[in-house]
């Protein structure tokens, strides 16, 4: 499946007091994952299979943690917000390291150097205090390191060279499609002034549609997984009806954070089950 990013226009740039000081931040990062979403914590030897879905998981934090610097902003269940963005900071330092250790690919190799050296910037700027001035211009950047975590997986992609490797990145990226819808509209709920951050909600959910289709016809599909993905459907649905009420100005951010959250969690845990199957076996028994 082919995607297509909307980049989102350039704003000006302001740098406003750390929210915390980095050595509190560099402390926090200790403290993994403690909330909903808490994939495990240890480093494991990586098999191409893992790696995908490693690196799928950095794109989805890139939304995650402007999803979180949002809803600090306006003070939509800031503090369970706080923790998701230093969990989420400290889980893509974690996780790059281990890709970063994975493979002498060249072609990988360069697209991870290039998503650390754009991770150094944005991470140090959405520990800012949040302020619409400044939102935009971070959202920019924040799409910018989305698209070269994407670069990394199509590599990884490439290695694997499978359908199995094509299906683990396309579930993944629903998680970060999930951030992404929630990001977005917590961007136009604090009213943060831009016109083409309706045009990229609507992508994203478009975009979130079509893939759930591909998945639910994918043939190495067991009954898990499809009942699995039969449930996200359902919750996809519910969540559809908070979008409705947008043209008449009226958000539900904290709803939209909650459903948002559940629909990562279902498809982190899908994407587990695709990593671990064993695709042969599945197809001659089907």
């Amino acid at each position: 499946m082919n995607y297509l990013y909307l980049g989102l226009s350039t704003g000006s740039k302001r740098i406003t007091p750390l929210f915390f000081s980095l050595s509190a931040f560099f402390l926090l990062s200790a403290l993994l994952l403690s909330t909903s979403y808490s994939p495990a914590l240890h480093a494991q030897e990586l098999t191409i299979d893992s790696a995908i879905n490693k690196a799928g998981r950095q794109r989805m934090l890139t939304q995650r943690i402007l999803k979180s610097y949002l809803l600090i902003g306006q003070n939509v269940d800031a503090d369970s917000a706080q923790r998701q963005l230093d969990q989420s900071i400290a889980l893509f330092e974690q996780q790059l390291d281990e890709l970063d250790e994975f493979t002498t690919n060249r072609a990988v190799r360069k697209s991870l150097e290039r998503v650390d050296g754009q991770w150094q910037t944005f991470r140090q700027r959405v520990i800012e205090k949040p302020s619409t001035k400044s939102a935009l211009s971070i959202i920019n950047e924040g799409d910018e390191l989305l698209i070269s975590c994407e670069k990394v997986v199509k590599n990884l992609e490439k290695m694997a060279n499978s359908t199995k490797g094509n299906v683990i990145n396309v579930s993944g990226r629903q998680r970060m499609l999930s951030q992404r819808i929630g990001m977005l509209y917590a961007a136009h709920s604090w009213g943060v002034d831009n016109r083409d951050i309706s045009e990229n909600l609507e992508t994203a959910i478009k975009e979130y549609d079509d893939a759930l289709l591909f998945l639910q016809a994918a043939p190495i599909n067991t009954k898990k997984i499809s009942t699995s993905l039969t449930k996200v459907a359902s919750k996809w649905e519910f969540s559809r009806s908070g979008f409705s009420q947008m043209d008449n100005e009226r958000y539900v951010p904290f709803i939209i954070q909650v459903t948002t959250e559940s629909m990562l969690k279902k498809m982190n845990k899908i994407t587990a089950l695709y990593e671990v199957l064993d695709t042969e076996k599945t197809i001659a028994n089907r």
